[in-house]
């Protein structure tokens, strides 16, 4: 069987220079861009003035993460095919692993998405169910005018834009070497299979590419409605534009903030939504962190892949209920006493009643429950094998919530507690112990207090009155800003932060690096704080968040890129 190389696909069928996209990192634009590595060198301050905010410097090709490209694939053939399993995982970049300065194509994942691009083609001809979604027409004769509309309208969803007269023909001299190529098939299948398989390989398909370049009045550059159709894709369904989002751009209902907060918020309301609030939140919440936990038998009889999986998966279906169902706010998601409980959770949260391997709503006692922070999976996966982790917890605190910068601990640091003995009785005892040299209280003064306030909970999220008969101390105090927070206890912590400017800043923050799929820029500075104003007089609403991300000039235009020379 004769086959091209990746490398020599990529560059047949690349136009408009993006075939540069093969093996590069984008250019992160202007420098206007903070260097992460650099602390000791912030810049300028910026001042957000009245008027026209700058859009920050999104990159121009952004590869499509695993995860998009596995649903954009279902979406496009209407079959969860999960290819890219095989592949190596995505490089997460400042807590996101859709960060467009990670996402290189190597030699290794070119030759991966070869074989995936062989595999799916096979596939979609060889099922009838497949290949009926994807053929817009029923072959005659020799096929090829069938094979003709269905280049154009299949060419049309992968490109995410009508495909150009040159891409075409390209195609068209796909399907006719096809022919042959294969040991089984028709030759209009083996054409089809063919075709299939060279858009897979195309940088218009593995890279989001905007080849807008003309600049309007104030110097930037107005993305055209695909464009624009893709970036809402890509934020609210983490996959490919539907046939009525491209049908939007065609006509023209994108160039105005007005359409695309219509076509926002029909994509919200889709079931689809859900996949890019579960990749968000997976990655915020260091979800991954909630699988396949173990903890020590004689502690925690019981405990096992089940337990940590339905964790896991409560999770996920709290945060759809109050986002979705309940169109809840950022309050809600950190204090709702809302579990989804069956036979496995039931006995760490202490509810009775008849419980299946189905997870189903519960109540839980509003003293000791209160949103995100006070489920088992985040308890269960910042603690230890055999005891809690205040430390671990904390910094979970500072760094997610509240976007505090911690620097990692020195390489060397001796992480071992002091034992219990003496008038060191309790795990607070021991941290406090462990981390009183000054030369670690920069640091621990703020990470002991919010950890110390989890510590009614056991090692797998239990609610206990003592730890091993001794008086547990979960109050404390914490600078959040300007603020002075006090609290005792989980639930009294988590209503504070939920209540918090710097707390609900901090999750649009994070939004906001996750939907511009890249670190933030010091023009970001005045468009989040531009959000954040809204949001905040609208009560944090989700949902509008994400409206209100479609919004800024930062989605709707790109800056313009310096090219080195």
């Amino acid at each position: 069987m004769k086959r091209s190389t990746p490398r020599m696909l990529l560059a047949a069928l690349a136009l408009s220079g993006a075939a540069a996209c093969s093996g590069s990192t984008p250019h992160d634009g202007p420098g206007s861009v903070d260097d992460p590595d650099d602390p000791d060198d912030p810049g300028p301050e910026v001042q957000c003035a009245s008027g026209a905010i700058a859009p920050g410097p999104t990159p121009r090709l952004t590869r499509l993460t695993h995860a998009q490209y596995d649903n954009s694939i279902r979406d496009l053939f209407g079959k969860d095919m999960k290819a890219s399993a095989s592949f190596l995982a995505d490089p997460a970049f400042e807590g996101f692993d859709n960060n467009a300065k990670g996402l290189t194509v190597s030699d290794r994942l070119a030759r991966d998405y070869r074989r995936a691009a062989e595999t799916i083609a096979a596939d979609a001809v060889a099922d009838q169910a497949v290949l009926g979604n994807i053929l817009p027409c029923a072959p005659e004769g020799d096929g090829a005018a069938c094979a003709r509309q269905l280049i154009e309208e299949l060419g049309q969803r992968v490109y995410r834009r009508p495909l150009s007269a040159e891409q075409e023909e390209a195609y068209a001299a796909a399907y006719a070497r096809g022919d042959g190529l294969f040991e089984s098939g028709t030759p209009f299948e083996q054409g089809i299979r063919h075709v299939i398989e060279v858009m897979l390989q195309s940088p218009h398909f593995l890279y989001r590419v905007e080849l807008s370049e003309e600049l309007d009045g104030e110097q930037v550059i107005p993305l055209d409605g695909y464009e624009v159709a893709t970036r809402l894709s890509y934020l609210l369904w983490n996959s490919l534009p539907d046939d009525a989002l491209l049908a939007a751009a065609a006509g023209g209902a994108l160039g105005t903030p007005e359409g695309i907060e219509a076509e926002a918020r029909r994509m919200i309301a889709d079931r689809k939504a859900v996949s890019a609030l579960d990749d968000f939140h997976r990655q915020w919440l260091h979800m991954s962190g909630y699988a396949d936990l173990t903890k020590d038998p004689a502690l925690y009889e019981g405990f096992d892949a089940s337990v940590s999986s339905a964790m896991l998966a409560e999770t996920q279906q709290f945060i759809r209920h109050v986002i979705l169902e309940m169109d809840g706010d950022y309050r809600t998601l950190m204090t709702a006493p809302v579990g989804f409980v069956n036979d496995k959770l039931a006995p760490i949260y202490g509810v009775e009643g008849s419980f299946t391997s189905e997870l189903v709503e519960t109540q839980l006692d509003p003293a000791e429950r209160a949103g995100l922070l006070t489920q088992a999976g985040f308890l269960s996966s910042h603690a230890f094998f055999d005891k809690t982790s205040p430390i671990h917890r904390g910094v979970f605190i500072q760094r997610q919530i509240l976007c505090e910068d911690l620097p990692d601990p020195p390489a060397n640091i001796n992480t071992e507690l002091p034992p219990i003995q003496g008038e060191i009785r309790t795990t607070r005892d021991q941290v406090e112990a462990h981390t009183s040299p000054e030369s670690c209280n920069f640091c621990h003064s703020k990470i002991n207090p919010p950890g110390f306030a989890f510590e009614h909970f056991d090692a797998v999220g239990r609610y206990r009155e003592d730890e091993d008969g001794e008086p547990i101390d979960a109050t404390g105090t914490m600078k959040v800003g300007d603020a002075e927070v006090r609290f005792d206890g989980a639930v009294e912590l988590a209503t504070q932060l939920a209540e918090s400017p710097v707390a609900e800043r901090c999750y649009l923050t994070s939004w906001y690096r996750y939907g511009n799929a890249r670190q933030l820029s010091r023009e970001d500075a005045c468009a989040i704080e531009d959000l954040d104003a809204k949001l905040s007089a609208s009560g944090y609403n989700i949902k509008e968040l994400l409206v209100a991300l479609t919004q800024t000039r930062t989605f709707r235009y790109r800056a313009v890129e310096e090219v080195d020379q």
